[in-house]
């Protein structure tokens, strides 16, 4: 994300809690466990060579620096999240919220090195081994992944909830903090990658809760969660550092429990 479109996110926030009247009745603390699911988006990972990989009798050399990189598929995953915050009668909402989610990868595709796409080369190009009949091309050995990408995440939120007169109130809400990516790429059942980062992330949401009683409401939410840079996860097979994008929508629904008057 743009230098720019962080000040914005962040002017945001800080206009959102301004914008809380300082004299403003607190209505108290509530806890909230909320499940779901994740629906990531395709990572274009991008990164370069950390070292020179030797040539061999059948391969050029590749200098250290020359920038590659593959695109990633990933299938629906499991979401889950609480939350503690604090609710004021004018209908804001603080938030401190932990969430985890797990996704698995579905494959792999489009490999580069240099710019040019390797998708039909013999895969020993990569592992400097001798290129044979048996052996499948790079883009067959990245088609299927057993892998997978956890996320954990440490977001504080601001939420407006809108008072309809009635035991459902919709509601919006952005959020900022870290997330930490922990990806295991794995394709044709070969560890590429084992590595974990952490980096600036944001979150915007919109869902509605139904009032059970004066003490607990159930809630559904939609929330866009992304890290703002590319997550740098070291690979294993290859000497070589990859950014990792990490976006994803989230559908959950859970259980508040308050404490307030």
């Amino acid at each position: 994300m743009k230098f720019n479109t962080k000040l914005c996110l962040i002017a945001a926030g800080t206009a959102a809690f301004a914008a809380i009247p300082s004299a403003a009745m607190a209505e108290g603390v509530y806890i909230g466990f909320g499940a779901g699911v994740s629906l990531p988006g395709d990572s274009e990972n991008l990164g370069e060579f950390n070292a020179t990989v030797p040539a061999t009798p059948d391969f050029g050399a590749i200098p250290a620096g020359t920038p590659l990189g593959w695109n990633t598929g990933f299938d629906t995953g499991l979401a889950l999240s609480g939350q503690v915050g604090y609710k004021f009668d004018n209908g804001f909402r603080l938030e401190v919220e932990g969430n985890f989610s797990q996704v698995d990868v579905s494959g792999h595709n489009g490999f580069q090195v240099g710019g040019a796409n390797i998708d039909g080369v013999d895969v020993a190009v990569l592992t400097r081994g001798a290129p044979a009949a048996g052996n499948p091309t790079v883009g067959a050995f990245g088609a299927t992944d057993t892998g997978r990408v956890n996320t954990y995440g440490l977001f504080a939120n601001v939420f407006y909830d809108i008072n309809t007169g009635t035991a459902i109130k919709p509601y919006v809400g952005a959020g900022a903090g870290v997330q930490w990516v922990d990806v295991r790429y794995q394709p044709s059942d070969v560890r590429i990658s084992n590595d974990t980062a952490s980096g600036f992330a944001y979150q915007l949401m919109a869902g509605a809760t139904y009032e059970l009683s004066s003490r607990a409401e159930l809630f559904g939410q939609y929330a866009y969660r992304a890290n703002t840079e590319r997550a740098d996860i070291g690979l294993d097979l290859l000497p070589a550092t990859l950014g990792v994008e990490s976006n994803q929508s989230v559908l959950t629904a859970g259980l508040r429990l308050k404490f307030g008057n």
